[in-house]
This record gives structure tokens, sequence and C-alpha cells, in this order.
């Protein structure tokens, strides 16, 4: 494909309405209606392209993108992608409107000619527009909550309360077990790992925070992990630390940070 520019874009059907985003002034196509996605970088694979250009524009995150055909635009090559899940609702964020389009509505929308190929292609099964999810979707999105670095549940985190995290896929990162805290001096976040014998502090249906909410306790050795250092003061790891992982604000909460 040398000399071309490599384009993504998804394809979203839920309860027989697809998701159009509308491109903004200016620039190629200004105003028309399209399937959200944009242009692949070097450093990217298509799938991983598309997901970053739909938190971009809808601020949601696409679940089991599987391909669904391509076309060629000039000196474009758009490769579209049925998205089987939607992580988020989506909005306005790097684009000028979205719309949910059944198939009537949909043909009347003014769209670029290879969107529109697709529109066309798409609304040609009986009974319109065929839902992209599937039996699969649940654990799809699963899948992508734990390849994403925001942390469920991390918003308005008050002193005193945790919120237990698994990520997978990361950025430097195999596979993360970890703890938001959250203390007096705001959030911090260590990986669920004891530094004594290397197994998560807590076990099913126990407290990871001591009664008087200055601990983390390892339910299987008895060490005690202040807040907000996570140092070990008492037990057989004493004067070890819990390792850090390196947060940052997002969305409202707090997100695993590149490192």
């Amino acid at each position: 494909m040398s000399g071309t520019l490599l384009v993504v874009a998804g394809i979203y059907v839920r309860e027989g309405r697809l998701l159009l985003a509308r491109r903004p002034p200016g620039g190629r196509y200004p105003g028309l209606w399209e399937f959200p996605g944009g242009k692949v970088r070097e450093d990217e694979t298509p799938e991983d392209a598309l997901a970053r250009e739909w938190i971009e524009e809808l601020d949601a995150t696409p679940a089991g993108p599987v391909p669904d055909g391509f076309a060629r635009d000039g000196d474009v090559t758009l490769l579209f992608f049925r998205v089987r899940g939607l992580l988020g609702e989506p909005r306005p964020k790097g684009c000028a409107a979205v719309r949910w389009c059944g198939a009537v509505e949909a043909g009347l929308l003014a769209m670029p000619p290879a969107d529109a190929a697709t529109r066309a292609r798409l609304a040609d099964s009986p009974g319109g527009f065929r839902d992209t999810g599937g039996p699969e979707t649940q654990a799809l999105l699963e899948a992508a909550r734990a390849r994403i670095p925001f942390i469920p549940g991390s918003a308005g985190l008050l002193p005193g309360r945790i919120v237990t995290f698994r990520k997978q896929g990361l950025p430097g990162y195999s596979l993360l077990e970890g703890l938001l805290v959250g203390t007096s001096e705001g959030p911090r976040a260590f990986e669920n790992r004891c530094p004594h014998v290397p197994v998560p502090l807590d076990r099913a249906h126990d407290a990871i925070l001591s009664a008087d909410g200055r601990h983390l306790v390892c339910r299987s050795h008895g060490a005690l992990f202040e807040l907000p250092t996570g140092r070990c003061v008492s037990g057989p790891c004493e004067g070890e630390a819990l390792r850090e992982i390196p947060i940052e604000p997002s969305g409202g909460g707090w997100a695993v940070a590149a490192r």
C-alpha cells in the first residue's frame, strides 16, 4: 500500500440503529456523515488505531473489531471493521456530532463515497441494519476493559476507600493486578502483591484495609503497609514496600499512566 494513506472505520449497530459521526468543518468532506475512525499511525495496528480514534472522537472504546471489507478513495485505503461491543456512550468529543440512524434515515444523509457504498451494503439486509453484537459481546467487553488504562470505580474516590483492578496488555505490563487507595494525600495505586511472598494481599471476602484505616493488610502473612507510602511497618517484609503504580487523572477518575 505504498503511496496510500491507511484509514480505519468502525461499523456499530445497536437495536437496528447505525452509529455515525459528522466530520468537522474544513478539510476533506466537511460536514458529511461517516463511519467513525481515522488514520493509522506508523507504530499502530489497524485495530489499535480504531480504538484510539474512537476514544478521541467519541469518548468510547470499541470491543472485538473484526475486518468487514475495504474501499479505495483516491490515495486513501479505507479498512472497515465490524465492532461487536462498545464501552461508554458515544458523544461528540472530537467530531462535530454523533447520530444513531435506522436504514431509511441513514440513506438520506450525505456521506463520502466509500462510506455511502458501505452504508448501502449494510442496509441491503432484510429488515435493515443488523446488530453487530452477539453472544460473545459480554466477554469481549470484559477483555476490552482490561486493556484500557482507566480504572473503573475510581471517580470520586474518598480516603479510606479501595478499588481493586486487573489490567492486561497495557504498555509496559503483561498482567497488572492493582489496588487504588484513597488517602488524605490523594489516590495512590500499588501492585496487589506482597513483597514477602508474591501473592495478593487479599483473600476472598477479606478486607484489605485495617480497621483503623491506616494500613493495607496482607491477609496471608499479617504484614501491615502504611498509607500513603506502601512501606511495610510490621511483618516478615518490614522495611520493604509495595510496588507503586503510576496513575494520572482521566475521565473524572484515574487511569494507569504509561511508564
